[in-house]
C-alpha cells in the first residue's frame, strides 16, 4: 500500500509495545487477542472467556463481553495485533548477537558462546552491557516490527 494510502492513526507506543512485543507462548496465560481500534488509536486486550479476563487481567466480565462483541460487530474498525512467539524473541537474540553490537570481540566472542537456547540462562551469563544493549536492540527492532505491521494494514503510526 503506497504512503499516501494510510492511514494515520495515533497511537500510545507503550501500549501497543506491551501488546506487540510480549511473548504469547509465555505471556498469555488465558485465551487473548489484543487490537487497535482504528478510530481512536486504544490498545483493547479482549479474552475468550469473560471470567478468564477478570482473573488474569482484573477486567470486568461485562467490560470483557462489551469488547468482544464491539471488534466482532465492527471488524473493519479493528486491527488485531499479534504479538510475538517465543521463537522470534530467539531469533531477535541471535540477530543482536551478529548486529556489531560491540567493538570488543571479547565480549562479543563471550556474548555468543553464551547462547545456548535459552535467553534467560544468556542472561544469566553476560554482563549488564551486553544485556543492556540487547534491551536496546530489542526495542528498537521491535519498533521497526510494529510499525511494518500497521504499514501493510494501511496504518501509518503517529506514536504518542
Amino acid at each position: 500500500m503506497g504512503e499516501s494510502q494510510l492511514r494515520r492513526v495515533r497511537i500510545d507506543q507503550a501500549m501497543f509495545s506491551m501488546a506487540f512485543d510480549r511473548d504469547v507462548d509465555f505471556e498469555d496465560a488465558y485465551p487473548v487477542s489484543t487490537y487497535l481500534d482504528l478510530d481512536s488509536g486504544e490498545v483493547m486486550w479482549v479474552y475468550e472467556n469473560d471470567d478468564d479476563a477478570f482473573a488474569d487481567g482484573g477486567v470486568p466480565a461485562e467490560d470483557n463481553r462489551t469488547a468482544r462483541e464491539r471488534v466482532t460487530s465492527y471488524p473493519d474498525r479493528f486491527l488485531e495485533i499479534p504479538g510475538l512467539e517465543h521463537s522470534e524473541h530467539h531469533d531477535l537474540l541471535q540477530e543482536f548477537l551478529y548486529s556489531g553490537w560491540t567493538d570488543d570481540p571479547d565480549q562479543h566472542a563471550r556474548a555468543v558462546h553464551a547462547y545456548s537456547g535459552s535467553i534467560g540462562r544468556w542472561k544469566r551469563s553476560v554482563d549488564d552491557d551486553a544485556i543492556n544493549s540487547f534491551y536496546e536492540y530489542v526495542e528498537r527492532r521491535t519498533l521497526e516490527l510494529a510499525e511494518a505491521h500497521l504499514r501493510e494494514h494501511g496504518v501509518e503510526p503517529e506514536w504518542i
